[in-house]
C-alpha cells in the first residue's frame, strides 16, 4: 500500500509528460525605419541544418533595415551595403545518455519516468561582414543557445516544440545581428 501512494506521489507531483524550451538571450526585435536604401546579402557559409539565409532576408525586409534587399546579390545590383553572411548550425542531442535513459525507464517498468528528461541542444550562430564600396567596413557576430527538454512520454509531441523554438532562435540571432548591422550605419 505504502509503495502505491509513493508511486501516486511521485507521478501527482512530476507529473508522466511534459515538454519544455528555452532560447537564450530572447529576442528583442525593433523597427529600423531603413537606415540603408539597398542592401546585398551573400551567402558564404554551408547551412546544414536550418535555412537561415533565407530567413535573414525575411527578416531584414519585416524589419526595415533597408528599404530593397537583394538575395542572393547579383554583380549588377547596386546597392549601398554588401552584407556577407555565413550561418552555422549544431544540434546535440546527447545520444548515448538518451539509450541509457531509455533503458534505465523500460527496466524499472516505467516508475521513474517523471523524473527523467531528455534534452536536446541547439546552438545557431552567424557572422555578418559589412561591405561599403568593395570594402570590408565590420564584422559582427552572435550566438544563440536553445534546448528542448522533454519527457519519455512527450517524445512524439517533439517536432512541434522544435518548430515554435526554432523559430525564436532564429528571431534572437536575427535581432542580435542587424542591432550591431545598424549600429554601424549610426557611426557611418
Amino acid at each position: 500500500m505504502l509503495k502505491k501512494i509513493i508511486l501516486l506521489g511521485v507521478v501527482g507531483l512530476t507529473g508522466c509528460t511534459g515538454i519544455e524550451h528555452h532560447v537564450s538571450p530572447e529576442s528583442n526585435y525593433q523597427v529600423f525605419n531603413s537606415p540603408y536604401s539597398s542592401a546585398g546579402i551573400r551567402s558564404t557559409g554551408s547551412e546544414r541544418s536550418f535555412n537561415l539565409s533565407d530567413d535573414f532576408t525575411s527578416a531584414i525586409r519585416t524589419e526595415g533595415l533597408a528599404k530593397d534587399v537583394y538575395y542572393p546579390l547579383r554583380p549588377d545590383d547596386k546597392v549601398d551595403v554588401v552584407l556577407d553572411t555565413k550561418f552555422e548550425s549544431s544540434v546535440d542531442t546527447h545520444g548515448g545518455s538518451l539509450a541509457l535513459k531509455s533503458f534505465f525507464i523500460g527496466f524499472t517498468m516505467f516508475l521513474f519516468e517523471p523524473l527523467i528528461w531528455y534534452d536536446f541542444d541547439y546552438v545557431l550562430s552567424g557572422e555578418v561582414s559589412i561591405f561599403k564600396n568593395k570594402q570590408l567596413i565590420r564584422k559582427v557576430s552572435a550566438k544563440t543557445d536553445a534546448s528542448i527538454s522533454a519527457k519519455w512520454l512527450s517524445l512524439s509531441d517533439i517536432k512541434k516544440e522544435q518548430d515554435n523554438m526554432i523559430v525564436k532562435a532564429k528571431k534572437s540571432l536575427f535581432s542580435q545581428l542587424m542591432t550591431e548591422v545598424y549600429k554601424e550605419k549610426i557611426v557611418d
